[in-house]
């Protein structure tokens, strides 16, 4: 019966370090993104890192209680989405947060190796 709680236990501690990991990759990933783009100062960061961090966390536990593909899975990120866009707004301004919405998003014309369909023939 130890055994199996301490079993319990690790694996309960694996996982939390694990998911944390994870989260933390993704939160710094979108931080580099922003800062690729524009400048953000230290409080902005900070600030930055806390509702990243907030709707990773967010996101994750929505994807593990909803059926992958289902449009109550759609809704509820969407959702999410929404509020992590409202809480940028709320922190940094309206301005502002278009700013660091737009640096993190990817360049679309960056794909590789794709060429146009006008150069085969």
């Amino acid at each position: 019966m130890k055994k199996a709680i301490l079993l319990l236990v690790f694996s309960l501690a694996v996982f939390s370090s694990s998911f944390a990991q994870k989260a933390e990759k993704k939160v710094n990933a979108y931080i580099e993104a922003v800062e690729s783009k524009t400048t953000l100062t230290s409080q902005e960061k900070e600030t930055l890192i806390a509702l990243k961090t907030k709707h990773v966390e967010a996101t994750s536990e929505i994807s593990q209680n909803y059926e992958k593909g289902s449009e109550e899975l759609k809704a509820k990120r969407k959702e999410s989405n929404k509020a992590f866009s409202q809480a940028l707004k709320d922190a940094f301004g309206k301005e502002r947060a278009q700013e660091i919405k737009a640096a993190s998003k990817k360049e679309k014309g960056a794909k590789k190796g794709k060429k146009g369909k006008k150069g085969k023939k």
